[in-house]
Protein backbone atom coordinates (compact mmCIF):
# COMPACT_ATOMS: atom_id res chain seq x y z
CA UNK A 1 0.00 0.00 0.00
CA UNK A 2 3.03 2.35 0.65
CA UNK A 3 4.26 1.51 -2.89
CA UNK A 4 1.27 2.81 -4.09
CA UNK A 5 1.22 6.11 -2.39
CA UNK A 6 4.84 6.65 -3.37
CA UNK A 7 4.11 5.69 -6.92
CA UNK A 8 0.76 8.15 -6.68
CA UNK A 9 2.88 10.90 -5.09
CA UNK A 10 5.97 10.57 -8.02
CA UNK A 11 2.99 10.74 -10.96
CA UNK A 12 1.17 13.53 -8.97
CA UNK A 13 4.82 15.57 -8.98
CA UNK A 14 5.57 14.64 -12.53
CA UNK A 15 1.78 15.88 -13.69
CA UNK A 16 2.36 19.05 -11.86
CA UNK A 17 5.37 19.90 -13.85
CA UNK A 18 4.23 18.69 -17.34
CA UNK A 19 1.01 20.95 -16.37
CA UNK A 20 3.78 23.92 -15.24
CA UNK A 21 5.16 23.88 -18.22
CA UNK A 22 2.20 24.14 -20.50
CA UNK A 23 0.82 26.67 -18.56
CA UNK A 24 4.53 28.56 -19.06
CA UNK A 25 4.83 27.88 -22.69
CA UNK A 26 1.16 29.07 -23.21
CA UNK A 27 2.10 32.24 -21.55
CA UNK A 28 5.24 32.76 -23.71
CA UNK A 29 3.43 32.30 -26.75
CA UNK A 30 0.59 34.71 -25.83
CA UNK A 31 3.57 37.22 -24.61
CA UNK A 32 5.34 36.32 -28.57
CA UNK A 33 2.02 36.78 -30.15
CA UNK A 34 1.06 40.35 -28.69
CA UNK A 35 4.73 41.70 -29.59
CA UNK A 36 3.89 40.44 -33.31
CA UNK A 37 0.76 42.27 -32.90
CA UNK A 38 2.38 45.36 -31.93
CA UNK A 39 5.19 44.96 -34.53
CA UNK A 40 2.18 44.99 -36.68
CA UNK A 41 0.69 48.08 -35.45
CA UNK A 42 4.11 50.08 -35.84
CA UNK A 43 4.58 48.91 -39.11
CA UNK A 44 1.29 50.29 -40.10
CA UNK A 45 2.61 53.30 -38.61
CA UNK A 46 5.89 53.78 -39.72
CA UNK A 47 4.28 53.51 -43.36
CA UNK A 48 2.13 56.34 -42.70
CA UNK A 49 4.49 58.32 -41.41
CA UNK A 50 6.59 57.98 -44.09
CA UNK A 51 3.84 59.26 -46.87
CA UNK A 52 3.19 61.97 -44.80
CA UNK A 53 6.39 63.22 -44.33
CA UNK A 54 6.68 62.38 -48.01
CA UNK A 55 3.71 64.66 -48.35
CA UNK A 56 5.17 67.67 -46.41
CA UNK A 57 8.73 67.63 -48.39
CA UNK A 58 6.20 67.30 -50.98
CA UNK A 59 4.34 70.73 -50.00
CA UNK A 60 7.18 72.71 -48.77
CA UNK A 61 8.82 72.05 -52.03
CA UNK A 62 6.19 73.13 -54.14
CA UNK A 63 5.88 76.17 -51.28
CA UNK A 64 10.05 76.96 -52.08
CA UNK A 65 9.16 76.74 -55.67
CA UNK A 66 6.18 79.50 -55.69
CA UNK A 67 8.52 81.77 -54.09
CA UNK A 68 11.30 81.12 -56.57
CA UNK A 69 8.89 81.96 -59.31
CA UNK A 70 7.43 85.12 -57.41
CA UNK A 71 10.95 86.33 -57.40
CA UNK A 72 12.18 85.05 -60.90
CA UNK A 73 15.09 83.20 -60.05
CA UNK A 74 16.67 82.30 -63.24
CA UNK A 75 17.83 78.91 -61.88
CA UNK A 76 14.91 77.19 -60.98
CA UNK A 77 15.15 74.23 -62.82
CA UNK A 78 18.35 73.69 -61.33
CA UNK A 79 17.19 74.11 -57.84
CA UNK A 80 14.35 72.08 -58.30
CA UNK A 81 16.13 69.39 -60.03
CA UNK A 82 18.49 69.38 -57.37
CA UNK A 83 16.05 69.61 -54.60
CA UNK A 84 13.95 66.61 -56.14
CA UNK A 85 17.34 64.72 -55.72
CA UNK A 86 17.46 65.77 -52.26
CA UNK A 87 13.88 64.63 -50.95
CA UNK A 88 14.32 61.51 -53.45
CA UNK A 89 17.18 60.29 -51.48
CA UNK A 90 15.92 61.15 -48.45
CA UNK A 91 12.45 59.32 -48.97
CA UNK A 92 15.22 56.46 -50.28
CA UNK A 93 16.81 56.51 -46.52
CA UNK A 94 14.03 56.47 -44.17
CA UNK A 95 12.76 53.90 -46.30
CA UNK A 96 15.55 51.24 -46.42
CA UNK A 97 16.20 52.37 -42.39
CA UNK A 98 13.06 51.68 -41.67
CA UNK A 99 12.67 48.53 -43.84
CA UNK A 100 15.87 46.84 -42.35
CA UNK A 101 15.03 47.67 -38.63
CA UNK A 102 11.35 46.04 -39.38
CA UNK A 103 12.77 43.00 -40.44
CA UNK A 104 15.52 43.16 -37.68
CA UNK A 105 13.03 42.84 -35.44
CA UNK A 106 10.93 40.35 -36.87
CA UNK A 107 13.87 37.95 -37.68
CA UNK A 108 14.32 38.26 -33.99
CA UNK A 109 10.91 37.60 -32.73
CA UNK A 110 10.44 34.30 -35.49
CA UNK A 111 13.86 33.16 -33.84
CA UNK A 112 12.46 33.49 -30.24
CA UNK A 113 8.89 32.07 -31.52
CA UNK A 114 10.76 28.80 -32.77
CA UNK A 115 13.27 28.56 -29.98
CA UNK A 116 9.71 28.20 -27.36
CA UNK A 117 8.44 26.08 -30.26
CA UNK A 118 11.45 23.57 -29.98
CA UNK A 119 11.56 23.80 -26.23
CA UNK A 120 8.26 23.23 -25.63
CA UNK A 121 8.60 19.62 -27.96
CA UNK A 122 11.77 18.83 -25.90
CA UNK A 123 9.80 19.33 -22.78
CA UNK A 124 6.84 16.87 -24.44
CA UNK A 125 9.61 14.12 -26.10
CA UNK A 126 11.53 13.96 -23.02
Amino acid sequence: METMYFVLGMLSIIGAAILATIVWGTLKIVKLLKAIKQQEEWMINNERNVYENIRHLREDLDRRMDTMDRYGCDRVTDLQREMNLKVNDQITDAVTQSTSYTDKRIDKLIDTYFDVVNAKKQVIKG
